[in-house]
């Protein structure tokens, strides 16, 4: 195998489960470590993945006839929408493993190196194994491929190669500007969902095309001319055609009627699988109708839907002035290129924002119902155009402008404030499709560029920036690149002129070869006439006017036998129409006798079942009915006992849910127990240190009150001694004035009295050395009392928020408790469940 060959190209799709989960799937080659996987769908039974294409290198550059490659898809439990951004979207939920699939490599090696090959398609199954049988829990189809070592995106479009029939990316339809219409309708018919399986086809997979065109009548096809076809999309059920038509109106036919014939069918089935027919009355020009039809031929439980858009375009005759313009998009510039595949561009009116691409949903009951719904809805207020599904580089679509879209407006619209946007696959939004579905970003007002480059001379185009929304999903996608749209405008004039200059280049190709002819030689090429060089010009002329007769007569004839074919047709098709009818009748006619066979056979049982108990005696008779009676007697036990173990199973299976249920409840409150039991251990912890602090409080407390105690009894001791300071003093002073008054009359007792007075002094000293003693030398009696009342305060509050320090602590160690011992009763309790599920497991 050449290196040009290295790499193995897998690609998913037409996943589908039984479910509405979030799913995502792993792809591992056997010898290689590396494990990809796809990103996280939306929460649908069959989803649709973005990063859904992997690129596996092999070694040695070849694939081993051993090889496997390991599918495994994963269900997200607990995942929660719309609260995260993108890039948290992937770590949210809890995966679990559904189901696993294994490809053996060795049978398709031989395939898969073929070089004109286009590749393997292969239709898996992921199982489990549940008990002792393997279980079927999803099915997917896979690509594989051998290409190059990477898949380099298409930046220059000149170098864009045609487009292969397996792509969804198709021509849009051309107008011919020289052609008067009254009316015309433009048709996507984009994809489908869910669409019913083939019973013939092995695979079980539908391979299906679309047939789109105008009818005058409901319930009636139109003829094999005027029918358009999609590409077929092979083994799937959810096909994306993406194809546009543009179907006018037919000669005889200017009023606006009739009815727009979409016909789905499957390539190897007769019966089609749905015939829509959407009345063109209702259709309002220029306000585009995007439609979700809900089909109402179900298979299981999905519905089919198909998802189409209709845009009537008619020209004001009133009016010169005001004629069709082409809205064109040349390109839609990246740099760099975003990480995502697929785009919807988007034009609207009057400045309408929508959040994501506007499909209006209806039943397919009738014409009726549908007619009601586009009149509902038929505003120009939320007009919105919709182009074709477009790659990320776009192909050039359009053929005659070299575009990838074109938009055709009245010139008068140009000035309703024209808003273009970029779509592209947002998983978040629940839904069933594989188109872009989210708005990324909005363009600024595009109505005086689209006026300049209308009236301009050149025709050059104009560039006009988009803007990201970033209040979308899609911003991180979009992010980190730049987007411009090239437009320009054109009306009916510049479209015959674009017609003509092709022309002419055509002509002008041709010229060199035209010009060494003579007109006569000419006219015989054209005629396909071969003339010798020998023939001069009369004879060549006679000769080219024989010729000319001859063929003249031919195509007389010829369309004289066309005009007899077509009457042959229209009488074989009156015949067709009156067999239809006749076979319709026979088939009523063939059901009502097939009712009357059954009738009679159970007439014909009846009887013969009366004839045999006819001739029965009694005995069998007897012996028949008691052996019926039995058997019926053991079924009817048999049933029972089936029921109610059915029941006793079904009632097993209930009470293993609510208990696993119950067992994840009781797991969460477990962890936030212990959360709580871990933040009371901390808080038990800091209890230890307030005792501490209160200990060394309460030491400070009693030193302080010993201190105080000691003062107390010193300040009432000095008390004392100064009462009897002022005792002695009154006592001298009396003592004092008695000695006065009695010097003149005796001089007897002068002696004593001075003896005692010397000894009173001394005794007064000594008591006031004693009192001088005790009293404290550092402060006053005023800053003594200050100091004492301080202390008082200090030794209140101390009191005060040791007491309030110790009934918070009491109370904090009761309520501690008591929580505790709750909550070791409910660990206990759920290590009790615990240990019953082991022994039950």
């Amino acid at each position: 195998m050449n290196d040009q060959r290295s790499s193995l190209l897998v690609s998913l799709n037409n996943v589908e489960f039984q479910k509405d989960y979030h799913y995502f799937i792993t792809c591992q080659l056997e010898s290689e470590g590396e494990k990809r996987r796809t990103d996280i769908s939306a929460c649908v039974s069959n989803p649709v993945f973005t990063a859904s294409t992997f690129v596996i290198p092999l070694r040695q550059y070849r694939i081993d006839y051993g090889e496997r490659i390991h599918f495994a898809a994963f269900v997200v439990m607990d995942r929660t929408e719309n609260e995260l951004g993108i890039k948290d979207l992937d770590n949210k939920g809890q995966a679990r493993l559904l189901g696993e699939c294994i490809l053996d490599m060795g049978p398709i090696t031989a395939a898969l190196q073929d070089i004109g090959g286009t590749g393997v398609r292969q239709s898996l199954k992921f199982t489990r194994i549940s008990g002792e049988k393997e279980v079927t829990v999803g099915r997917f189809i896979v690509n594989l491929k051998l290409v190059g070592e990477q898949v380099i995106p298409v930046t220059n479009q000149l170098d864009i190669k045609p487009l292969e029939k397996e792509d969804i990316f198709h021509e849009l339809p051309k107008s011919d500007p020289f052609f008067e219409f009254s009316w015309r309708v433009r048709v996507d018919i984009r994809s489908a969902t869910d669409l019913p399986l083939n019973r013939v086809n092995p695979s079980g997979l539908p391979t299906t095309f679309v047939e789109v065109g105008w009818t005058l009548y409901d319930n009636a096809s139109p003829d094999d001319f005027g029918l358009y076809l999609t590409n077929f999309v092979e083994n799937n059920r959810h096909p994306l055609w993406n194809s546009q038509f543009l179907i006018q109106n037919p000669q005889k036919m200017t009023e606006k009627d009739g009815f727009i014939y979409i016909c789905i069918k499957d390539k190897y089935v007769t019966e089609p699988i749905e015939t829509i027919y959407i009345p063109i009355f209702p259709l309002r020009a220029f306000v585009p109708m995007n439609l979700e039809l809900v089909s109402q031929r179900a298979e299981y439980e999905a519905k089919p839907k198909y998802f189409v858009s209709l845009t009537l375009e008619v020209p004001n005759t009133e009016s010169f002035v005001d004629a069709l313009t082409d809205v064109v998009v040349h390109n839609v510039h990246y740099d760099p290129l975003p990480y995502t595949q697929r785009m919807f561009l988007m034009m609207t009116l009057n400045e309408y924002h929508p959040q994501s691409t506007p499909f209006v949903q209806a039943d397919l009951t009738g014409p009726q119902n549908l007619a009601k719904i586009i009149q509902d809805n038929s505003q120009e207020v939320n007009a919105c155009f919709i182009s074709t599904i477009m790659k990320i580089p776009p192909y050039q679509t359009d053929q005659t402008y070299k575009a990838v879209a074109v938009f055709t407006l009245p010139k008068s619209y140009l000035e309703k404030k024209i808003l273009f946007f970029i779509a592209g696959r947002d998983d978040s939004i629940p839904c069933n499709h594989a188109m872009p579905n989210g708005v990324a970003g909005v363009s600024s007002l595009a109505e005086d560029t689209l006026k300049k480059v209308l009236f301009a001379r050149d025709k050059k185009g104009a560039f006009l920036p988009v803007m990201w929304k970033k209040d979308s999903k899609l911003y991180p996608v979009f992010s980190t690149t730049k987007c411009m749209l090239e437009l320009a405008c054109f009306n009916l004039e510049d479209q015959k002129n674009i017609q003509i200059s092709e022309g002419m280049k055509q002509l002008e190709g041709q010229e060199g070869g035209i010009r060494t002819q003579t007109p006569v030689d000419t006219i015989a090429d054209y005629m396909g006439v071969k003339m010798s060089g020998k023939m001069g010009n009369n004879e060549k002329w006679s000769f080219l006017a024989k010729e000319l007769s001859q063929k003249q007569e031919i195509i007389h004839r010829m369309i004289k036998e066309i005009d007899d074919k077509t009457e042959s047709l229209k009488v074989t098709a009156t015949e067709i129409v009156d067999l239809r009818r006749q076979i319709k009748l026979l088939q009523s006619e063939n059901s009502i006798l097939r009712k009357r066979l059954n009738h009679d056979e159970q007439l014909e049982v009846q009887s013969i079942v009366a004839k045999e108990i006819a001739l029965m005696s009694t005995e069998e008779l007897r012996q028949k009915i008691l052996k019926l009676a039995a058997a019926y007697r053991d079924e009817r036990i048999r049933t029972e006992d089936l029921q109610k173990a059915l029941k006793q199973s079904q009632k097993d299976i209930s009470q293993a849910r609510q208990i696993e249920h119950d067992f994840e409840i009781m797991t969460k409150k477990y962890a936030d127990a212990t959360k709580k039991i871990v933040i009371m251990q901390q808080e038990v912890q800091k209890t230890q240190i307030y005792k501490e602090t209160i200990k060394k409080q309460e030491k400070v407390i009693q030193k302080l009150e010993r201190l105080i105690e000691s003062t107390l009894k010193d300040t009432q001791k000095a008390r004392g001694f100064q009462l009897e300071l002022e005792k002695l003093k009154t006592e001298n002073l009396n003592l004092q004035n008695q000695l006065k008054g009695k010097t003149n009359s005796g001089g007897e007792n002068v002696e004593a009295l001075k003896l005692e007075i010397a000894k009173l002094e001394r005794v007064i000293a000594d008591l006031q050395n004693q009192l001088n003693l005790k009293k404290p030398q550092t402060v006053m009696d005023a800053d003594w009392e200050n100091e004492k009342a301080e202390f008082e305060i200090k030794l209140y509050k101390a009191h005060a928020r040791i007491e309030a320090l110790q009934e918070e602590l009491t109370e904090n160690a009761k309520n501690y408790a008591k929580e505790i011992a709750q909550l070791k009763l409910v660990v206990a309790e759920k290590q009790a469940m615990l240990d019953t599920l082991t022994l039950g497991i």
